[in-house]
This record gives C-alpha cells, structure tokens and sequence, in this order.
C-alpha cells in the first residue's frame, strides 16, 4: 500500500538530509580523504565501492532537498564509513557531528515507521503530486491516452467571452462570446465534436430556459481553415439545442480549426451570492485559455476568483461543497487590465486577433471592460474550469 507523507514530514526530511550533507561534507574534507575518488576511498577505508560513490557525491552537490536521504547508503552503511575513516586516523571529535546526524537520520526512520526504500518511494509518490513538471508529465500521459481512446484531440481550446449590463427592459445581462478549437484531430471516432458555449450558473442551478435568448451561433470564417467546416444544429431530447462541428469538407485525419460566436440575453433574478460560469474541458486539449470580459461596473462590484474541478453533477453544489472535487495548483489565473492589450497568448499565436474581433464585430468598446484569463497547459480531460464572481459587498 503507498505511502503518503505529509508536508510536515517533508520538512522535517529536508532538514534531516541538510544536517546530514553538511556534516559529511565536513568529514570529506578531512586531510586524509580530501581530494580522493570513490575507487580511492573505498581502497583506503576498506569501505564497498558503492557506498563511497553514494558519499562521495556530495562532493559535486547532490540533490537539494529530501532526495538526498533516498541517494546516501542506508544508517549502517554510514556508520560503517564514519567508522573507517575514524580507524584510518581522523579525530573521533571531529565526527561528532557527522554521528548525531547519522543517529538523526535513524530515528527520523523510526518515527516514520519506515525503511530507507519506503522512504524512497514515498518521497517520489510526494514530488510527482508536488513538483509542477511532474504533474505535467502526468496531464500529458492523461492527454495521450484520452486522445487514443476517444480518437479526438486539440492543439487548444478556446473561450472568449465579455459581459455587460442589457439595456433591454426584459433582459438584465447581455453576452458575446466566441468557443472553438485550433489543430483539430478526429480519427476512426463516431463520437460528434460539439461547440457549446460555456455555462453559465446562478445560486447553484444552471441559468437556461426562458432566462436566455441565444442567437444562432455564427462561423467566423476568417480564424476557420479551409474549406470550411459547417455547424449543424441538432435538438436534443426536444429541449437542448447543440451546434456539432461538421468536418465532411476536411480531408480524413488532417488537423483543422473551427471557431464560432454567438450574442445572447440574459434575464437572470434573484442572482444572489454566487454566480460562476463554466467551461468544460469536452476534448483531450493541449492548451486551455478561458478569458471573461466584464463592464467596468461588473468589474468594480465583483470578487473575481478561479477554480479548476471534477466534472460531474456536483458542479451544481453550493461553494462549501466543491472542495470534494477541486483540483489544487492546476491552472494560472490573472487579471488582464482593461481593454485587449495583453490578450496574446503563446498558446494560440492568433487569440489577440480573434479577441479584438470579437467586440469589433459587436460594436462593443473593449476599453471599457475588465479582462480575467484562466489558462492551463494539458488541462485534465473532462474537467471543469470555472470563473466565479461574487459581490464584492459580500467580501469586504
């Protein structure tokens, strides 16, 4: 059964490793030793080769951390070479602080209830939960597997959207808002490529129905490849309208970019505490950008917040609940500032250009909003990435 270690653990690891490099260091550094190989070593003391090598590399450093407790010979072996060097005429005092932190080493072990080789798999189980390269490593299987299984995959997704009040009677919010896809890859899948535009959710219920008046969603033909490919618009169980990405023109297995846009009225009451809008990580994607453009008075009256989570029903559960689903450290999130100017992104060479088409196109002056970016590399399939915002009233 793996074993887990805390943080505190870790910490207490680290120091235990400091002490000990430290410490021998020092002992390496004695005159008799100083300057010797690990070959040369191991024929002085009468020590095994590969225990000398295990020392001896702290000469070029090692690892800086816990590591280090997985790299040196075991608490035997240590006194083993503390014993050898003290036989070979060094000082016993000048080994004391080498011993005490042999016997600190021993006793970490023992309070952990672990051996060294334990410690050594636990420690890598941490560091690949920890180390951002190592997660990433481990999105990147997730992706390559996903996208084998499902036959699908995208270079990146995504979603620009801006948010202002509606000056229409009926309607309290106004939306525009463009989804689609770069380097599109469908192969032997019968599965369809939907382009959803991203949900949005009020006091834990998904906004909809009579509360929303969409266009049609249009094809920005200009960020499109050619020929192009066509949306179709299909009712699902008489009631959820879904736009499907067509690729029937694209030549079988080549890659494609398809994006879209669509204008939409909101008459959202009571919206209370709480509201988020979601975007839902449909396909095995490389790359994730999520941008939400909000007026000024939006801006000024909102807590903005990210968060990554499973995605399933509990989407739909109050805040306290969500942290059953959350994944931790997986996303940047950053404020924009106003207007489009820092809407570049290296993820899609062209997302500054597409951005400022899309207030262009709708007449609406993005001087006068407020940008917020969520983005992710190899963001983990069939999650959820949302944008929360509450009333700043609430906060302060």
């Amino acid at each position: 059964m793996p074993v887990f270690l805390t943080e505190h653990t870790i910490a207490q690891a680290n120091q235990v490793a400091d002490d000990l490099r430290v410490a021998l260091v020092r002992v390496l550094e004695e005159p008799t030793l100083e300057g010797q190989r690990a070959a040369d070593l191991s024929r002085h003391l009468g020590v095994g080769r590969m225990t000398c090598q295990r020392i001896n590399q702290l000469r070029r450093g090692g690892p800086e951390d816990a590591n280090l407790l997985a790299t040196l010979p075991g608490v035997s072996g240590l006194r083993e070479f503390l014993s050898a060097v003290e036989q070979a005429g060094a000082p016993h005092a000048s080994l004391t602080a080498a011993h005490a932190a042999v016997d600190a080493f021993e006793q970490f072990l023992l309070n952990a209830e672990l051996s060294q080789s334990q410690l050594s798999q636990a420690m890598t189980l941490h560091f690949e939960a920890t180390d951002p390269s190592r997660q990433l490593a481990r999105r990147t299987e997730l992706y390559e597997a996903a996208a084998a299984v499902t036959g699908q995959s995208m270079d990146t997704t995504v979603s620009i959207m801006a948010v202002r009040f509606s000056e229409q009677a009926n309607m309290n919010f106004e939306q525009i808002a463009i989804r689609g896809y770069s380097q599109i890859r469908a192969s032997l899948s019968a599965m369809p490529i939907r382009l959803p535009m991203n949900a949005a959710f009020s006091e834990f219920r998904k906004a909809g129905g009579e509360e929303a008046a969409r266009e049609p969603q249009e094809l920005i033909e200009q960020f499109c490849t050619r020929p192009l490919p066509r949306i179709d618009r299909r009712v699902i169980k008489e009631a959820n309208l879904a736009h499907i990405i067509n690729p029937e023109h694209i030549p079988a297995g080549e890659s494609f970019d398809c994006f879209a846009s669509q204008h939409s009225r909101w008459n959202i009451r009571g919206t209370g505490e709480h509201r988020a809008i979601w975007l839902y990580v449909d396909y095995p994607t490389r790359h994730c950008t999520f941008d939400l453009y909000l007026d000024q008075r939006l801006a000024a009256h909102s807590i903005v917040t990210a968060d990554c989570h499973l995605w399933g029903t509990a989407l739909l559960a109050p805040p306290e609940d969500l942290w059953m689903t959350r994944f931790a450290d997986q996303m940047t999130f950053t404020e924009l500032g106003t207007g489009t100017h820092n809407a570049g992104s290296t993820s899609y060479l062209r997302h500054q250009e597409l951005t400022e088409h899309l207030f262009e196109s709708h007449g609406w002056n993005p001087e006068s909003y407020v940008g917020y970016r969520c983005q992710m590399e190899m963001p983990i399939w069939r999650s959820g990435v949302c944008i929360v915002l509450q009333p700043r009233t609430e906060i302060e």
